[in-house]
């Protein structure tokens, strides 16, 4: 049964561990951009469509309105991607006593997928969120993350997780794997 592990945090129990679903965080600028980018490509859409429309065009004008809207195509299929990431992109952590497995998802689709052998993996810390680069006075919650080391190097994941949701999901996962240096005694080492 799933439920509500720590703010937008959703896990169960599997037969030899647990299965974590963190949906990406979408900011407050998420809604805004969408009907920025659909303005944007309306009055695109409108213009070449008169342009080609007209039967007077010359060639190497041609040509370039031709590259014009090849370059509008492509950042219409970037502009989907970013929306199936932002609507339905989570990350999600199936961990056991052998294996930590991390996925990224988009439209239940597996984007990418790591494993780490579970007796490797140690020192969890939550990375707080960095300061956007324009405010100095505010920070950009998108960026915090858990990071932990495998083999002396570092991996991160769960993207723009609370601090609360952090401390949440290591404590969880540390009453399946006893992991060296996490756990509730260990969080007073926060990244920067």
């Amino acid at each position: 049964m799933v439920e509500t592990l720590e703010g937008r945090l959703k896990w169960e129990r599997t037969p030899g561990g647990i299965h974590v679903s963190i949906p990406v965080r979408r900011g407050p600028t998420t809604a805004g951009y969408v009907v920025l980018v659909i303005i944007w490509l309306t009055i695109a859409s409108v213009h070449y469509w008169h342009l080609f429309s007209s039967p007077s065009i010359d060639s190497p004008r041609l040509m370039l309105q031709v590259i014009a809207v090849g370059i509008y195509v492509i950042g219409f299929f970037i502009f989907l991607g970013w929306v199936a990431w932002t609507v339905t992109g989570e990350t999600v952590l199936d961990l056991d006593s052998n294996q930590m497995r991390i996925q990224l998802r988009a439209l239940g689709i597996d984007l990418s997928s790591r494993s780490f052998p579970t007796r490797e993996v140690h020192s969890f810390n939550y990375v707080r969120p960095r300061q956007f680069w324009a405010l100095r006075a505010d920070t950009d919650p998108s960026t915090s993350r858990i990071r932990f080391t495998v083999k002396g190097k570092y991996h991160y994941f769960a993207r723009g997780v609370s601090q609360s949701e952090a401390f949440a999901l290591v404590e969880r996962m540390v009453e399946i794997h006893r992991f060296p240096g996490s756990g509730e005694q260990y969080w007073g080492a926060v990244a920067k």
